[in-house]
């Protein structure tokens, strides 16, 4: 399949606030990140909380604005589109966020969430706008009789189907699901998912899947990128594939091994994560590491590809 996104060497830096007690200091929240994301398939990108995941997914769709590289969508050069030309092609790239619960504007009746795209694009559906917020509706599996009601009255599982309901509103290409099931309860993760790929299979989509949830990812994803402070360190072809680096594989092994028992005896990752603002030089991951050498100090590790496994380590597993 072709690609429909494809993403080179992306990177944004922030830089802190100066003072008379303290220098201005930047960081890179996302590090020359690359990959490309075929039709129809699902990445997901996995890493612990603050490694840029978040980030990367608002640099793709320019809701922050990149401090360096390029973003592809469909062919389209995304970097070099002006305001009113990224609007009128979000219609095509949405976003699903991680909380159900900010969202929604809590004014707003769940009919207005829902057609809310076609009043901001200036888009007027085939169908009359309540035939059209009953079909969404009825898409994500809510009762259309919901549409008077207000977000207080509904669950946040239900929060989160009118989310995928509005993000779908427009027929888009691709969905940026940022967490989507992170705040809520397990049984009710499953239900999201379920309906996610029945979305998927029924309309084509493609996905961007962000989440800090191994199982989840090897679940659902076609492919994962692993960031470890900004960068990639691994990206695996299937969900299939061994890892290859270090960091990698400690969480594979902690999240999918199914014996308690054996789970404890598990090395765990020892060190503190460094601050962003301050990382060591070579290998960011070197003081985590059980297989640390003194060039992962002084050199960092590029991301190699063997065999479609890219892994930026200099003693890969």
């Amino acid at each position: 399949m072709p690609n429909l996104l494809e993403v080179r060497d992306l990177s944004k830096r922030f830089t802190s606030a100066g003072s008379a007690f303290r220098k201005a200091r930047s960081m890179h929240a996302v590090n020359g990140v690359s990959f490309d994301l075929a039709k129809g398939r699902v990445i997901g990108v996995v890493g612990e909380s603050g490694c840029g995941k978040s980030t990367l997914a608002r640099l793709i769709l320019r809701l922050i604005e990149p401090s360096g590289g390029a973003v592809h969508f469909d062919g389209d050069d995304l970097l070099a589109k002006s305001p009113a030309q990224m609007r009128r092609l979000r219609a095509r790239m949405q976003m699903v966020f991680q909380d159900p619960y900010s969202a929604i504007d809590p004014r707003y009746t769940l009919a207005r969430a829902v057609a809310e795209p076609f009043e901001v694009q200036g888009v007027t559906p085939e169908k009359p706008m309540t035939d059209e917020v009953a079909g969404l509706l009825e898409m994500v599996g809510l009762n259309p009789g919901l549409a008077t009601s207000y977000p207080h009255q509904i669950s946040g599982g239900q929060k989160q189907r009118v989310g995928i309901a509005r993000a779908l509103a427009l027929r888009p290409s691709l969905l940026v699901l940022d967490e989507p099931t992170a705040s809520l309860d397990v049984s009710v993760q499953a239900q999201i998912i379920g309906l996610l790929e029945d979305l998927r299979s029924d309309l084509g989509l493609t996905y961007l899947f962000i989440s800090h949830d191994l199982s989840l990812v090897k679940y659902f994803c076609d492919e994962i990128l692993v960031m470890y402070l900004g960068r990639v360190v691994e990206a695996l072809p299937d969900t299939a594939a061994p890892a290859r680096h270090p960091y990698t594989r400690t969480l594979m092994e902690s999240t999918f091994e199914p014996d308690p028992k054996k789970r404890r005896l598990i090395a765990p990752l020892e060190g503190e994560v460094p601050s962003p603002f301050d990382l060591p030089p070579g290998c960011a991951f070197v003081d985590r590491c059980p297989n640390a050498s003194a060039l992962c100090r002084s050199e960092t590790p590029a991301l190699s590809t063997e065999t479609g496994h890219a892994v930026a380590c200099h003693h890969p597993i």
